[in-house]
C-alpha cells in the first residue's frame, strides 16, 4: 500500500495508509533502515501485514533540520519573547527558496506585542516573504488558516515561539506538549523532540522540534546574493559584474547605496554579510 509518513520516532515510523486511512506503526527494510532516509511527509510503499516500509516514491523537495519532505511551504514562526533569531529565519527563508516551497513568516503572541515586532519583520521580509499576524493564546488564527488551508506545511523555527501551541488551536485539541519559556535565559525550553503530522482545514500540518541552529545548503558563498531577491533591482545599479555588496574596493555597489538610503533593511543587510562569512569560512576549509 502507499502511504505518507506522518511521524518518525528512533526507527518506528507512523505511516497512514492512503487505501484505508489507518495508521501503521512501521519499521524500515534493508537499505532503507540502514541509510536513516525517511524523512516525515515522505511517500512510502509498505506492507499492511508485516508492518514494513519496502520502498520510497521520489521527493518534490526536502528540508534538513527539521527533517521533512515533500511540503508546499515552511513556516518561520516567531514571537516577541524569546528574542526572535532573524539570523535564523534568513536560513529557513533561504533553505525554503532553495527547494522551490513558498516562505512565509508568522508573528504569533501579538497580544503581547507593542508593534515593535511586527514593524521589524514587515522591515525585514516584508518583500520576500508573506507575513501573517496570529495569537494562539486569543484564539486569532484567521490569517495563518488562509495560508495553509488544503496544503502541506511545515511549522519550523525557535523553541517556545508557540509552534506547537498553533497546532493545538488549528486542531482544537492538546495535540502536542507545550513548552515552557526559562526565566534566567529568556529562550525557550525545548519540548517537542520529534516531526509529526497533524491534520486541520484540509491541510497536513508538520510540526517539528524548536532549534536554534541551521546550516546553509550553498556552498559557493558568490551564489548567496542569488536567494536575496530583495537586493537583485538594486545589486542591476552595481558598477561591476559579480558584485557581492559586501567590499570596500567594490565602488559604486548599487545595495550598499540602497542600504545607505534605506531602501534595502540594514538589519537584513548586516545578516547577510554574517551569513556571507560563515558560508565563505566553510568554503575555504572545505579540503583543509
Amino acid at each position: 500500500m502507499l502511504g505518507r509518513v506522518y511521524k518518525a520516532v528512533a526507527a518506528q515510523f507512523t505511516v497512514y495508509g492512503y487505501d484505508d486511512g489507518v495508521r501503521y506503526v512501521c519499521a524500515a527494510k534493508g537499505k532503507l533502515k540502514l541509510s536513516g532516509e525517511i524523512y516525515v511527509g515522505d511517500i512510502v510503499e509498505f506492507d499492511t501485514r508485516e508492518r514494513i516500509i519496502t520502498g520510497m516514491k521520489p521527493r518534490k523537495n526536502s528540508l534538513i533540520r527539521p527533517y521533512v519532505a515533500n511540503v508546499d511551504c515552511v513556516i518561520a514562526v516567531v514571537a516577541p519573547l524569546p528574542e526572535p533569531d532573524f539570523l535564523l529565519v534568513d536560513k529557513i527563508v533561504i533553505n525554503a527558496i532553495i527547494e522551490n516551497l513558498e516562505p512565509i513568516v508568522c508573528v504569533n503572541k501579538t497580544d503581547t506585542d507593542d508593534g515593535t515586532l511586527a514593524e521589524r519583520v514587515e522591515k525585514n521580509y516584508g518583500e520576500v516573504a508573506r507575513i501573517v499576524y496570529v495569537s494562539a493564546v486569543k484564539n486569532e488564527i484567521g490569517e495563518l488558516i488562509e495560508v495553509i488551508r488544503d496544503k502541506v506545511v511545515c511549522l519550523a523555527g525557535q523553541s517556545a515561539a508557540g509552534k506547537t501551541s498553533l497546532v493545538n488551536v488549528l486542531t482544537r485539541s492538546e495535540a502536542g506538549e507545550v513548552g515552557s519559556m526559562s526565566e534566567k535565559l529568556s529562550r525557550g525550553r525545548h519540548t517537542t523532540r520529534k516531526n509529526e503530522v497533524f491534520t486541520a482545514y484540509g491541510a497536513l500540518i508538520i510540526d517539528t522540534s524548536g532549534f536554534s541552529e541551521l546550516n546553509l545548503p550553498v556552498e559557493n558563498p558568490n551564489g548567496l546574493k542569488d536567494y536575496y531577491a530583495d537586493f537583485s533591482e538594486y545589486a542591476e545599479e552595481c558598477k561591476y559584474k559579480g558584485c557581492m555588496h559586501l567590499l570596500e574596493s567594490e565602488a559604486d555597489c548599487g545595495v550598499k547605496r540602497a542600504v545607505i538610503n534605506g531602501r534595502i533593511c540594514n538589519e537584513r543587510y548586516e545578516r547577510y554579510a554574517e551569513l556571507y562569512r560563515e558560508v565563505n569560512d566553510a568554503w575555504k576549509k572545505r579540503f583543509l
